[in-house]
């Protein structure tokens, strides 16, 4: 599943102690074998976490982490479960080359379902340390108890081995059958408590890298020429004041047109020169009737859940309420604009991007450039805030282009103004609800239908009798300018 494959990754990672595991997250493995040119999962593993010679312990996820602390609670989750110092775990994250393959970072998964097969691994690999110690030091398991990164004899505690010593000058790779038990929460000591952020020191003094700090011999700044409004088409365009711009190139194919500079700013002043006239769209809808339009267009839809009967729950009723409500479109605003920079160098590319799903982020760029998945290694530094729009990652995929067609690496930030224009957004909805109570003011009817939300936790949660959840449109989609796919446009859609 990974372009680096296993034994390859073994080969460069030097000697240590490896478990392998599978991430049992159903949704996500079913969604990878469905979609398009979907990966096949391997029978045996899909992530892994290795205990190095110098005792330190590293955990490999295709997570992202977006500031929700990913990077520090699946350590504290390995620091736990291995007896060890939280400072002595370093997690990996999002690098399409190291790490195993991975949806993406969306719908709070990270920690529920990545963190107990990972915690899993590591109470696995303390038991190996077991064995291997009781072998070295000639002591039995059951005997051995594990502290700071070390096994020692409970009968003796000045026999003892450090993890570190376990793994040297070796390569080991054990699964043990049956599982050992991971701890309780009355044992925890790490996990569960309050603890300073591994990142925490390189935020707040400006150390930590994202995308728009990679800086690369040659690079230069991208600025992009956007239409005015979705939908607009470009009917002429002038760029020769911006080629007479020192220091810029000026860069077309087909729908892309851009500028390179060494500065950003300099980009910018020279891309405000390109003239260019636009068929505008005539506009359908704006914020007063998009909701109108929403049900104007709506399809039949279909039952998320229902019980009893409508017409029933009616009768019981001795008062009726009907309410509807309305959500606009929400940008999703993250501290961090959309960001990446992209390298070419020896048939292979290289993407750092602020994104949830980095190998959604290769396997676009690998298609853009005409490039088999494996040649392409897309690395998450750490992200700015993500919320369900840094799925789709379109300006990593820019960058790959540009870098291809000028020869030279390219970073494409968008500014505050095309995050508004580009990112997905939560989509603008309407939903109408019947509901009634009866005589003991007992809640007994709930007709409930949503219009271009999407149905996820639309599912009652009362004792209802009566009841009937309709979803009419779903909310995916790409960039579009408020039109229902349904409608024959495209939509901007992607709440979290």
């Amino acid at each position: 599943m990974s372009p680096l494959s296993r034994r390859d990754f073994l080969k460069i990672s030097g000697g240590g102690i490896f478990v392998f595991f599978a991430v049992g997250d159903p949704l996500e493995l079913l969604e990878a074998q469905e979609r398009p040119g979907g990966r096949e999962l391997p029978s045996d593993w899909n992530a892994f976490l290795r205990i190095g010679e110098d005792g330190q312990v590293t955990g490999f996820t295709g997570k992202a982490e977006l500031g929700q602390g990913a990077n520090t609670a699946l350590a504290q989750m390995a620091a736990e479960e291995l007896d060890v110092p939280l400072d002595s775990v370093t997690m990996v994250l999002g690098d399409t080359d190291l790490c195993p393959y991975d949806m993406g970072t969306f719908g709070s998964r990270t920690i529920k379902y990545f963190g107990p097969p990972f915690r899993q691994a590591a109470a696995e690999a303390r038991a190996v340390l077991i064995r291997l110690a009781s072998e070295k030091l000639g002591v039995p398991a059951e005997r051995l108890a594990t502290k700071d990164g070390a096994v020692f004899d409970t009968s003796n505690t000045n026999k003892s081995v450090t993890y570190g010593a376990l793994a040297r000058g070796q390569t080991i790779e054990r699964h043990l059958d049956p599982k050992p038990a991971i701890k309780t929460i009355a044992q925890h000591t790490v996990a569960g408590r309050s603890a300073n952020r591994k990142d925490a020191r390189l935020k707040a003094t400006g150390k930590a890298e994202y995308a728009g700090d990679i800086r690369i011999p040659g690079m230069k700044y991208a600025r992009i020429l956007r239409p005015p409004a979705h939908g607009a088409k470009l009917r002429s365009v002038d760029t020769a004041a911006a080629e007479a711009f020192e220091g810029a190139q000026v860069i077309r194919d087909g729908e892309l047109i851009a500028i390179l500079h060494d500065a950003y700013d300099l980009a910018d002043a020279a891309l405000s020169r390109i003239k260019a006239e636009w068929d505008m769209p005539a506009p359908s809808t704006d914020d007063r009737t998009i909701y109108d339009h929403l049900v104007k267009v709506a399809p039949e839809g279909s039952v998320v859940e229902q019980k009893g009967n409508l017409e029933e729950g009616k009768k019981l009723s001795a008062a009726i309420f009907e309410e509807t409500y309305q959500t606009p479109y929400v940008a999703h605003s993250p501290i961090e604009p959309h960001t990446a920079t992209a390298a070419i160098e020896g048939g292979r590319a290289t993407v750092w991007a602020s994104t949830q799903s980095p190998f959604r982020v290769q396997e676009a760029v690998a298609e853009a450039l005409g490039l088999p998945a494996e040649k392409v290694r897309a690395i998450t530094p750490f992200v700015g805030g993500g919320f369900g729009g840094k799925n789709p990652s379109g300006q990593a995929v820019e960058a790959a282009r540009l870098a291809k067609l000028s020869g030279k690496p390219v970073q494409v930030a968008w500014s505050r103004a095309e995050e508004f224009f580009l990112d997905t957004f939560q989509p603008a909805a309407v939903i109408k609800i019947v509901s009634g109570l009866d005589a003991a003011n007992q809640l007994v009817l709930w007709d409930y239908t949503v219009f271009f939300g999407g149905d996820r936790t639309s599912q009652p949660f009362y004792d209802i009798p009566h009841y009937r959840i309709l979803s009419k449109g779903s909310w995916g989609g790409r960039a579009g300018g408020g039109q229902a796919k349904e409608a024959g446009g495209e939509r901007q859609a992607g709440k979290q």
